[in-house]
């Protein structure tokens, strides 16, 4: 996994950290927020080491099924949000639909083309090579299928292409967090004037 990767993966919700408090939001509306299945995360997570981290069991695993192994990844991310969305206050259930759609987009161009493709011209004005491929990406072609949801967004600052999907799922988890954050402001406000929180409500 490279670094600019990794940067991009936690810009959004360090970025919705910081921007909530920076609004007056609290980490401890996360604990207002009730969060359902969150081993499914640990296991799109665990999927998504073995496709960096283990070549054969990725390989086996895209032989027997013909698919990337990106696509169970936001398969079982989708499946952890559709639990969690019909539980969430209205806003936030809002930016979750955001990271429901960026994840559809990119599975979708991905389970067509078998990994994300990306625009070659795009990846020129990063500074990356012509032609790299990798096991979550190659370049896109005459024959690419929906190229516009590939990656096609040039990234300067850390050398990256990202697609609107990404963009849809970075924009939303920043949103989350901060949303979640200010939940936190609102169960403080009543317990500072003595008042408990339930009866605030």
């Amino acid at each position: 996994m490279s670094f600019s990767f990794f940067l991009l993966t936690v810009t959004p919700p360090v970025a919705g950290v910081v921007l909530g408090y920076l609004g007056g939001g609290r980490l401890s509306g996360f604990q207002a927020v009730r969060v359902r299945a969150l081993w499914l995360v640990w296991v799109a997570a665990a999927v998504q080491f073995a496709q960096y981290f283990a070549p054969d069991v990725r390989r086996l695993v895209e032989d027997a099924l013909g698919i990337s192994m990106l696509v169970p990844v936001f398969a079982i991310v989708l499946a952890w949000l559709a639990v969690n969305l019909s539980h969430w206050p209205a806003a936030i259930r809002i930016t979750g639909v955001a990271i429901v759609l960026g994840a559809s987009m990119n599975a979708l161009v991905i389970g067509l083309n078998g990994r994300m493709p990306y625009d070659q011209a795009a990846s020129a004005k990063v500074g990356l090579p012509p032609g790299l491929e990798s096991p979550k990406n190659l370049p896109a072609d005459t024959s690419t299928r929906l190229a516009a949801l590939g990656d096609v967004i040039p990234v300067p600052v850390v050398r990256k292409v990202a697609s609107p999907g990404d963009v849809l799922i970075g924009g939303g988890t920043c949103a989350l967090v901060i949303l979640v954050m200010r939940r936190g402001r609102r169960d403080e406000e009543p317990a500072a004037l003595g008042v408990p929180a339930a009866a605030a409500v």
